[in-house]
């Protein structure tokens, strides 16, 4: 049996969501933003050059004996840690110890001679700007080392949560969906994300810098994200679609944080829904889009065993109202009214184009 009031959580979440359009003055940071700075890494590469590293990454894992499924969910991870040119490592007093990563410079500026076609100062009389690069090596923090012998992993490795129950609900959780398929990291590298969710490789990360309560929620959000959405669910993830999601991963999260206690986090958790949705309606259909998981998450949370998700009721007869609006609006448009013998041939699935050129015959 469910530990949550879904009528009392919906009804303060969306009066949370509305107070916050209404007034957003003196409201606390959004999710997102209340990742504590971590220690500083090397500026994320282009999408060129990240390519360009998982595959050189794929490559070497598939050498080591990996399949290459593995070996490009491997690619993946590793390309998402701390990694910098050697120069960066030298000045934090590491070095390499191997497994160097082309990747194409910034755009170095030179000047062409037209008359000669020879490089020339920017100061020549008609001198032609090109722009090329170079190839440079940098290093993963798994393949530096300083003179302590300690890794650059190491020094990028997020702390130990604190002790307490926050620390236990969130073990409880990643331990969960750890069992489902997924695994669950704490970055320790700043990151523009509180978390990230990737599907593809079944990955839920989680900025090292949260602790207490606010890793707690994060967690939630990923793991509602992990379950909710990815290649079963229709909607692409961006435009409106993305603030739904958005609000229903965080229904989650606020859900939780209310049922233990933790009212201050919940507002922001509010606030970051609105933010996304700018609508209380939509972040009530959302709820209930989600509350079937929030379900889940809040046993596992309490400690129950042997939790296993269960198919949304509520969120099934909200999606068989939809599928109805839209049937009705597309036999309107083809220019029959949703009832009767139309109604009856639709609703079983019957092409409308066949429907409608038999009756309006008829009529």
């Amino acid at each position: 049996m469910s530990t949550i009031d879904h009528k009392a959580t919906r009804q303060a979440m969306t009066e949370q969501v509305a107070a916050f359009i209404a007034n957003p003055a003196g409201w606390p940071a959004a999710m997102a933003a209340r990742a504590l700075r971590l220690r500083s890494g090397h500026p994320a590469y282009s999408p060129s050059n990240h390519a360009l590293i998982v595959c050189q990454l794929w490559g070497r894992f598939a050498a080591e004996g990996l399949s290459d499924e593995a070996a490009f969910d491997a690619a993946i991870r590793a390309a998402a840690e701390e990694i910098a040119p050697r120069y960066v490592w030298s000045k934090r007093g590491y070095a390499p110890t191997g497994g160097a990563l082309a990747v194409w410079s910034r755009p170095v500026p030179m000047w062409i001679d037209p008359a000669t076609g020879k490089k020339a100062t920017k100061d020549t009389p008609g001198a032609e700007e090109r722009r090329v690069f170079r190839i440079e090596q940098t290093y993963r923090a798994a393949d530096v080392i300083n003179e302590d012998g300690q890794t650059g992993a190491a020094a990028f490795a997020a702390p130990e949560l604190p002790e307490g129950e926050a620390r236990q609900v969130f073990e409880r959780l990643a331990a969960w969906i750890t069992g489902q398929g997924w695994s669950v990291e704490r970055s320790g590298r700043d990151m523009a994300e509180g978390g990230y969710t990737v599907h593809a490789t079944r990955q839920i990360v989680v900025h090292g810098g949260l602790a207490g309560w606010a890793a707690v929620e994060t967690l939630a959000h990923e793991v509602a994200h992990a379950l909710l959405h990815g290649a079963e669910d229709e909607r692409p993830y961006a435009g409106q679609h993305r603030g739904d999601m958005e609000a229903e991963a965080e229904a989650v999260a606020f859900g939780l944080l209310t049922a233990f206690g933790q009212g201050e986090l919940a507002r922001g958790s509010a606030r970051y829904a609105a933010e996304w949705t700018r609508n209380p309606e939509r972040v009530a259909v959302a709820y209930e889009r989600s509350c079937h998981v929030l379900d889940a998450v809040a046993a596992v949370a309490f400690g129950a065993e042997d939790v296993t998700l269960t198919r949304s009721a509520k969120a099934d007869k909200a999606q068989a109202k939809a599928d109805n609006k839209a049937l009705a609006a597309a036999l309107r448009e083809a220019g029959l009214e949703p009832k009767g013998e139309a109604w009856r041939r639709a609703k079983a699935g019957e092409p409308i184009e066949a429907i409608a050129a038999e009756l309006l015959a008829a009529a």
